[in-house]
């Protein structure tokens, strides 16, 4: 990697009804970082897409049908060649300014494998408290080589769209990478505005949100730890949250067996 000029794609997952929301992401072409648009549809035919989008000479575009937002994140990281990768959603937000905060970052860790960062709502505020025990997709920027190098892919049972475990992914991800031997390191700045409902609220109320948690639990722990973790976060949820603990509970012991 070049330390005064790492390129830098940034890889958008998104479906065929939100492609051209894309345009409203991209900053002004910028040499050495490129758009690679991964997108997923379930029509016979992949969607047609604006100029907006076709005459910009910094943008790749790939086709995936069917469903799994992992599916489509590895489909975008197959497609990058560039050294700096940034995971992004269509609906994230950039400015030059949190572009050039990735780079010099790069450029300050060159032994990193993965910088994971900060992201704000679009009014302005933490996406969650900081530093955190997990990690969302917007976040992680990663060394390309180092994760093709040691075939480090999102797990496509977790993620939005998979048939049964519908988030999670991110931290399967960053364990994988850390259990390869790769170095994770935070930068505590913001690198990206986005929607402040992400999946992690919904927990309380979404059966598979908790399904999901048990799984990821369980992936990443072992089975005993696991289901220790489980019966602890029921208990939070009772005792913080006021909510009844044994669904939760339930759920997330169903998701440590579904994984085994």
């Amino acid at each position: 990697m070049d330390k005064a000029h790492p390129t830098l794609d940034i890889l958008i997952s998104t479906v065929a009804p939100m492609v051209d929301s894309i345009t409203e992401m991209m900053l002004p072409e910028r040499e050495g970082v490129r758009y690679i648009i991964s997108v997923q549809y379930t029509t016979d035919e992949p969607p047609v897409l604006s100029t907006q989008i076709t005459s910009r000479t910094d943008v790749t575009t790939g086709f995936l049908q069917g469903s799994g937002l992992s599916r489509n994140r590895n489909n975008a990281l197959r497609m990058s060649r560039a050294d700096i990768c940034l995971i992004a959603d269509d609906d994230n937000r950039y400015t030059t300014e949190y572009i050039d905060t990735i780079l010099n970052s790069w450029n300050e860790n060159p032994d990193a494998d993965i910088l994971t960062f900060m992201a704000q709502s679009y009014e302005g505020e933490p996406l969650h408290p900081y530093p955190a025990p997990y990690i969302c997709s917007q976040e992680i920027t990663l060394k390309r080589n180092s994760i093709i190098s040691n075939s480090i892919f999102f797990d496509e049972r977790f993620g939005l769209g998979s048939p049964l475990l519908c988030s999670g992914e991110e931290d399967v991800f960053i364990h994988d990478a850390r259990k390869a031997g790769l170095t994770v390191k935070f930068i505590p700045k913001v690198i990206v505005r986005t929607d402040k409902f992400t999946t992690g609220i919904r927990f309380i109320s979404d059966r598979k949100v908790q399904i999901t948690k048990g799984a990821t639990f369980r992936y990443i722990y072992g089975t005993g730890n696991a289901i220790w973790r489980s019966f602890k976060e029921a208990g939070w949820y009772l005792f913080h949250k006021g909510a009844n603990p044994f669904p939760i509970l339930f759920n997330m012991l169903k998701g440590i067996w579904i994984l085994q």
